[in-house]
C-alpha cells in the first residue's frame, strides 16, 4: 500500500513538473511577444536604429513607422545569436547596475521594471532559456 502511494506521489510530481515547465514557457512567450519583441524583433533578430526626422511629432512618427526628434531610442540588439548563459548574465546585469541615464541599458532597465510591474517578477533563467530555445541555437 505504501509503495502504491509513493508511486502516485512520484507520478503526480512528474506530471506537475511538466505542466509547470509548459506554463513557464507560455508565460515567457507571451511576455516576449507583448513587451520585448517591440525592441528586439519578433524573432529576436534586433531592430535597427531609425534615423530621426526633424519636425515630426512622436505621435505622427508612430503612425508612420518612423522616428522623431521627440522619440526615445527604441531599437534593440539581436538576441538570437547569444548563448543561454550570456542572455541570463545580461538580464542579471541589468538588475544589478546603475547605468548612465542616457544609455540604452538604462532604458532597458526602466523597461524591465515597467514590464515586471505589469506581468510580475520575471525569472532571468526562464526568459534566457525561452529566448535561446525559441530563437537561438537551441531552436535548431
Amino acid at each position: 500500500m505504501k509503495t502504491g502511494g509513493l508511486l502516485m506521489v512520484g507520478l503526480a510530481s512528474v506530471l506537475m513538473s511538466n505542466f509547470c515547465v509548459a506554463d513557464t514557457e507560455v508565460k515567457m512567450s507571451s511576455i516576449y511577444e507583448a513587451r520585448c519583441a517591440n525592441c528586439h524583433g519578433e524573432k529576436a533578430n534586433g531592430v535597427p536604429k531609425l534615423k530621426e526626422q526633424s519636425g515630426v511629432t512622436a505621435k505622427e512618427a508612430t503612425a508612420h513607422g518612423m522616428s522623431s526628434q521627440e522619440k526615445e531610442n527604441i531599437y534593440g540588439p539581436a538576441l538570437n545569436n547569444m548563448s543561454k548563459e550570456d542572455l541570463e548574465h545580461r538580464l542579471k546585469e541589468l538588475r544589478s547596475k546603475d547605468f548612465d541615464s542616457k544609455s540604452y541599458h538604462s532604458v532597458m532597465q526602466k523597461n524591465l521594471k515597467n514590464i515586471e510591474e505589469r506581468e510580475g517578477k520575471i525569472s532571468d533563467d526562464d526568459m534566457a532559456e525561452y529566448i535561446y530555445n525559441a530563437f537561438g541555437a537551441g531552436s535548431k
